[in-house]
């Protein structure tokens, strides 16, 4: 029995492959989308509810949230622009209403792709907006602040590029022949210098911090654990150093996405297409998801570390044993902070705080939410223990310990 006669010519046949194919990639990247973005969604409220607390809300944590929601609502129109992008695909070139032949219409689609790069590059701005103000909080010594230029210019030439996107987008709108970031010239490199400028600042700002990370394992650490745990403010470093090594190597696979035959590599075969297309609709929630995980590790249980910074103070010699009596002590309100800037402290001891003498030996200040009863042996616990003397609330809100613990060490 013969084969029924068919209408559609072999570039029909083949178009329709086409359309079917981006359609199941689109579906399937979707809901991958929408995963992502709820999770990211729960997050920025969590976040929200840490930032805005009345009992906590300063005027950095609204702005921090202003950014955190900003993000929030520029992935919410990548995401519908996603939608439609699906959506117009099927619209365009099956509808009856459509003119010309199918494959003209499949060939002349244009979707707004350029669009997401640009809000994609703003976005990463802000992201990079939260790092610097997280390592910030380690560098508040006004002699130290002049370190922190150097992430902040990177930050400066991050919207700059995205400034230019946003112009190149322009100029495509106005000609969408074009096709892609082709004219002017400049533009064709656009997208990976912002992918590269987000690179750096990320590798900077981890750097500053891992650098600081060193200082107080080298200054602080030692002298006030008893054993091979970390402390808390330890934990809390080295989450930030992991998270900006992985934040690090997701804009190192952009660059290398975008850099050289990669692109032409990634569309060989329908397997490697098809995994680029999923992956490119979820980075922009890994984006987001990244700064909202650093800000919910630093506030949360009233935030466990609040700053390092480096301060001066008078020079002396850290002795062997601190003497501390045991009457009279008191756990102090987790709500009332302590202010005191004496080198080690607790209540109960009657020994006189260390004046503060601006231009001498260095401190490392550490403010953590913990008070710790200081005996003669051991000198401190681990920060992650309870104090031995009452109420599990007490926290201690500035430890600084002179860097003369034999051999001076510079900060």
């Amino acid at each position: 029995m013969s084969a029924p006669n068919s209408t559609l010519s072999d570039s029909d046949i083949e178009t329709l492959n086409s359309i079917g194919h981006d359609t199941v990639e689109n579906i399937v990247a979707l809901v991958v989308e929408s995963v992502l973005y709820t999770i990211y969604f729960v997050l920025v409220v969590f976040a929200g509810r840490i930032l805005l607390n009345s009992k906590s809300r300063t005027k950095i944590s609204i702005g921090i949230f202003g950014v955190v929601l900003t993000m929030l609502l520029l992935d919410t129109a990548m995401c519908i622009i996603d939608v439609n992008n699906a959506i117009r695909e099927i619209t365009f070139t099956l509808y009856a209403t459509a003119s010309g032949t199918l494959a003209d219409r499949y060939n002349n689609l244009v979707l707004p792709w350029p669009v997401e790069n640009a809000l994609y590059a703003f976005m990463s701005n802000l992201g990079d907006v939260v790092i610097i103000w997280r390592t910030w909080a380690f560098y508040r010594d006004p002699r130290e602040r002049w370190v922190l230029l150097l992430p902040i210019s990177l930050l400066v030439g991050s919207f700059t590029t995205s400034c230019l996107i946003a112009y190149c987008v322009a100029k495509l709108d106005a000609d969408p022949e074009l096709g892609d970031f082709v004219n002017p010239p400049f533009c064709v490199n656009m997208q990976i210098a912002s992918y590269s400028m987000a690179l750096a600042t990320t590798a900077v700002a981890t750097a500053m911090i891992c650098w600081k990370t060193w200082i107080y394992r080298r200054t602080i650490g030692t002298t006030i654990r008893s054993n091979n745990r970390k402390t808390r403010v330890e934990k809390i470093m080295t989450i930030l150093i992991e998270s900006g090594v992985i934040y690090f190597f997701f804009f190192l696979s952009a660059v290398v996405d975008d850099a050289g035959n990669v692109p032409n590599l990634e569309e060989s075969t329908l397997q490697l297409q098809f995994a680029s297309t999923v992956w490119t609709y979820m980075t922009s929630h890994i984006l987001g998801i990244y700064p909202v995980i650093v800000v919910i590790l630093v506030h949360s249980q009233r935030s466990y570390i609040e700053s390092v910074t480096t301060t001066t103070a008078a020079s002396s010699t850290l002795p062997s044993r601190y003497s501390h009596s045991h009457s009279g002590s008191h756990s102090t309100p987790a709500h009332k902070p302590w202010i005191g800037t004496s080198t080690v402290s607790s209540t109960g001891s009657h020994a006189k705080p260390a004046p503060f003498v601006p231009g001498r030996d260095h401190f490392l200040d550490i403010d953590v939410h913990e008070l710790r009863q200081v005996h003669a042996d051991p000198s401190i616990d681990d920060v992650n223990g309870q104090t031995s003397g009452a109420g599990e609330e007490s926290e201690l809100q500035s430890v600084k310990l002179p860097e003369k613990v034999g051999d001076p060490v510079a900060v």
